[in-house]
């Protein structure tokens, strides 16, 4: 017999288009939030800058967040509100492979039975997705694995996991009551092997950041910015090249290398940094990014593979247009919401970028205000946390 308090959450959830009145207790995990909210110089991926939006729209809507990650980040980070950084263990100790079973998986379950989930949430593929998984089954909570990248759903995952990884992963997988994607591209490559009715399409939330400026005129926007983690799949020979082809057109590259980078890149990065047309700034803080981005006429994106890329929002919020390959245009939205050039090819990229440089001012006035409006309308983190909760709901009801 259920208890009074699932029994009512039953009845409540019972139409799914309804958000519970019981506010959910939601467990995510991630170790780099917590240098992202710190604004470290560290390059904690797009994730963690993912979720703080879910963080914002769920306790906006008066839910419970929780956040598994290493131990001492709430020293590490000071006061937070929004969510609990619920500390497990410290990455740094243990031997490979082992401390996964002799410490990490108890710590982690220990921590989430602490902090009583209704659900547990997961993102990019790797070890952890079998882990939160295995958590998930042992509290007898559903699991909800969050598609990241592209590259997460097709043949090119096997490139960039261990062995043991690929079947914590596909453990994972196997379990997960929901799967939420970025875009139709990675909900088709799922439905292949997973019932189609837990697949849904949920596009990433954006927090607006308060230090936003207002729209900037034209004339103050004098450089094209480029703004990665630098890592292979990004394409900073292509960026080179590009930049290479424009010598009158001022670029400026934020981000800083990463260990993984190939001889292809580093050659690239030297590149770089010998035009005299190029700037390389390194390490742009967070409180600094929207700064960079509203100077600049249009954001490039050389990326060989992204899901809905987080630079993207960031950049349209600054009014910024984005320039990409059709390959990392998410649903097509730069191409059918008019919020920038794309080209289905690298060679014609660089013709792409000197027709924007060129673009007349009213007619880039209009751009600039369009990609902010496309924000404020389509990311709001309230807006998408309620569409998370409208899929989560049910689940939970389910396991009560």
């Amino acid at each position: 017999m259920l208890s009074p308090r699932r029994s009512e959450l039953r009845l409540r959830v019972a139409d799914r288009g309804q958000t519970p009145l019981r506010p959910l207790r939601l467990l995510f995990i991630d170790f780099k939030l917590p240098y992202l909210l710190r604004d470290s110089e560290y390059a904690a991926g797009g994730w963690a800058t993912q979720l703080t939006g879910w963080i914002a729209g769920l306790a906006h809507l008066g839910h419970s967040v929780g956040v598994l990650t290493w131990k001492g980040a709430n020293a590490h980070v000071g006061f937070y509100a929004d969510c609990e950084l619920v500390e497990t263990y410290d990455p740094s100790r243990g031997i490979r492979f082992v401390k996964y079973f002799a410490s990490y998986i108890p710590s982690l379950l220990a921590a989430a039975r602490r902090f009583a989930p209704d659900v547990l949430i997961q993102a990019n593929a790797g070890m952890s997705t079998g882990i939160m998984a295995f958590i998930a089954q042992r509290l007898r909570r559903p699991f909800v694995f969050r598609v990241s990248n592209d590259i997460d759903v097709d043949e090119r995952c096997r490139d960039h996991l261990l062995g043991y990884e690929r079947l914590a992963y596909r453990y994972g997988l196997g379990r997960a009551s929901a799967y939420l994607c970025q875009n139709a591209y990675q909900l088709s490559r799922l439905a292949e092997t997973r019932p189609r009715n837990l697949l849904h399409i949920i596009h990433n939330p954006y927090r607006i950041p308060d230090s936003l400026p207002d729209l900037r005129p034209r004339a103050e926007r004098r450089y094209v910015a480029w703004l990665a983690a630098m890592r292979p799949f990004k394409n900073l020979p292509l960026l080179a090249r590009i930049a290479s082809a424009l010598p009158d057109i001022p670029f400026r590259v934020a981000g800083m290398p990463d260990c993984t980078l190939d001889p292809a890149s580093l050659a690239a990065l030297e590149i770089l940094r010998d035009l005299p047309n190029a700037e390389m700034l390194g390490h742009v803080r967070r409180g600094d990014v929207p700064g960079f981005l509203s100077r600049a006429a249009m954001l490039l994106s050389t990326s060989n593979y992204e899901g809905f890329s987080n630079t993207f929002l960031e950049s349209f919020a600054a009014g910024t247009p984005v320039i990409a390959r059709t390959i990392v245009d998410p649903d097509s939205v730069i191409r059918d919401r008019a919020l920038g050039l794309t080209t289905p090819d690298e060679d014609s990229l660089a013709s792409s970028v000197l027709e924007l440089w060129k673009m007349d001012v009213p007619r880039f006035d209009v751009l600039a205000e369009r990609c902010r409006t496309y924000v404020t309308a389509n990311h709001s983190p309230t807006a998408k946390a309620e569409e998370l909760i409208r899929i989560i709901a049910p689940l939970v009801a389910q396991h009560a």
